[in-house]
């Protein structure tokens, strides 16, 4: 009977260090269900310790902490998952959310609304009430527009928003071996402040020069107003190579900046195209760009 009794005793002991994480997991989630905080709690802290990058055991374990007023444990948890950088990004956004209210709770506003902040940037639906006690503003959209003559010979052939970034080709005027004698490129990067104009030009300039070879560039500043609300600058760069035409391009360029966005554009003529005339209507349709605040 004595050694029945120690089998028992053995078996449990094995039984019960056998669990995987994710046993335990299930376990704290059902205790959870059933009102059982202490006991999930347990349960959640046992997966932890048989997985410490089980960010989801993290995160309930620091719900049932914050519920229970224990906010500093639970930011020790919150703090965890978040330095996990788990997937999905929805997941991470509840995390940041939950840091947020835990700091506030205890006072600590910046680190609060610094986590409010990234929620919301991430897309995440945050209460109003705490956007309005960290002073955040939405950061509007933005668009560049210009008008185009003739808009009916001017197509659409390329369009992409990703990472922030907004790019619209348009091209003009096909000839029979299908190159365009013209097009334009608007594109607007998000988060981009301050830019100065000038050395953005010349960059721009350089860039064209590490494509075009031994091709002489011209750069030719046409006008400009950099203390403007939405600052701005224009210029003319020739011999341009394009590689994908292998011809010589020229370009009028756009340069301008908005509240949350840096525009680039730019309207680019095979070279056997471009006379003085086409300069100044290239010219005039970067006089009608200006930003839209959707």
């Amino acid at each position: 009977m004595k050694y029945k009794f120690l089998l028992i005793t053995l078996l449990s002991y094995f039984f019960t260090f056998g669990q995987t994480a994710t046993e335990y997991f299930e376990s704290g989630k059902s205790k959870q269900e059933k009102s059982d905080f202490e006991g999930a709690i347990k349960e959640y802290s046992r997966a932890i310790e048989i997985d410490p990058t089980f960010s989801e055991a993290y995160y309930l374990r620091a719900s049932l902490l914050y519920d229970d007023d224990k906010y500093t444990e639970a930011l020790e948890d919150l703090n965890k998952i978040i330095s996990l950088k788990p997937n999905p990004i929805e997941f991470y956004m509840e995390a940041l959310l939950l840091r947020a209210k835990s700091n506030l709770k205890i006072n600590n506003k910046e680190k609060a609304c610094k986590d409010f902040i990234e929620a919301r940037e991430l897309g995440k639906s945050v209460d109003e009430k705490y956007l309005q006690l960290c002073g955040y503003k939405e950061k509007k959209e933005e668009r560049i527009f210009v008008k185009v003559p003739d808009t009916k010979k001017w197509k659409i052939t390329y369009m992409s928003y990703k990472n922030n970034q907004h790019i619209t080709l348009i091209a003009n005027t096909f000839d029979t071996i299908k190159k365009p004698s013209e097009y334009l490129s608007l594109t607007s990067n998000m988060d981009i402040k301050n830019v100065d104009l000038i050395k953005a030009m010349d960059d721009s300039y350089k860039t064209a020069k590490g494509k075009s070879k031994d091709a002489e560039l011209r750069l030719s500043l046409i006008a400009k107003d950099l203390k403007a609300k939405e600052p701005w600058i224009m210029y003319l760069i020739q011999n341009v190579i394009n590689e994908e035409y292998n011809c010589k391009v020229s370009q009028v360029w756009y340069l301008t900046q908005g509240e949350n966005f840096f525009h680039s554009c730019f309207m680019s003529v095979r070279n056997d195209a471009f006379t003085d005339e086409k300069k100044e209507e290239m010219i005039k349709v970067f006089k009608t760009a200006k930003i839209i605040y959707p």
